[in-house]
């Protein structure tokens, strides 16, 4: 089977439309066994709605490639990846009501956050002082701080995703400054200098794309 050439894509999805019970058995029929079993696992019908979604985008993003046929696994981490390729890297979040899903030729990390209230023990938790002062610093020009607090944590998790620890990585460990107009990050024990922190905002969402390249075509396809 031929692969088509990989492209930075961020998929994104608004699980609303999945709430019509027509709709939800309309794609969960369409589901591979393997997500079918995640989708039934979960008790909260939101988790059910964004599992769903999340299944959705990799189809759509597997036929977009050419894939018509592969296989999850994880590794030790837990990360999943498509089984027998190392030229096609994946990643999802989900958040509220969006599901995203960013593919690569490169490894990479996203995640989205519905804007959230940082109250100060979420805010010592995550955030070392010099994180707070680059809040505080980014602040200048947007006055609301759970909108750039979210947008730090993404910066963070989409790092930890990247480098397939996840929460296992100790979110104090990575440390962010604004360099040029953009924030970049160095972390302890994981080398992440030179990878690009890609921010995109929808609506109260913030999202971050965690990637070696600077540039990701949007794709909303449902």
């Amino acid at each position: 089977m031929t692969i088509m050439k990989i492209e930075n894509l961020l998929y994104i999805m608004n699980i609303n439309s999945l709430e019509d019970p027509a709709q939800f058995d309309l794609w969960y029929a369409q589901m591979p066994d393997y997500r079918k079993r995640k989708i039934d696992a979960f008790k909260p019908e939101r988790s059910k709605l964004q599992c769903l979604g999340a299944g959705i985008l990799m189809g759509r993003a597997m036929a977009d490639i050419g894939l018509g046929s592969y296989e999850i696994e994880q590794d030790k981490h837990e990360k999943p990846h498509i089984k027998g390729r190392r030229d096609i890297f994946f990643n999802i979040s989900h958040s509220g009501d969006m599901v995203i899903l960013g593919i690569s030729d490169r490894e990479i990390g996203v995640d989205i956050e519905k804007i959230k209230n940082f109250k100060d023990n979420l805010v010592n938790y995550v955030f070392s002082e010099g994180d707070k002062a680059l809040a505080k610093e980014l602040m200048d020009g947007d006055g609301d701080p759970n909108k750039v607090y979210t947008r730090l944590w993404t910066i963070k998790e989409s790092i930890m995703k990247h480098n397939g620890k996840g929460i296992a990585m100790e979110p104090k460990s990575i440390s962010l400054r604004l360099e040029n107009g953009k924030i970049k990050a160095s972390a302890a024990g994981y080398d992440c200098e030179a990878l690009n922190l890609v921010p995109i905002e929808i609506d109260d969402y913030q999202i971050t794309i965690c990637s070696e390249y600077e540039e990701f075509t949007l794709l909303m396809p449902f």
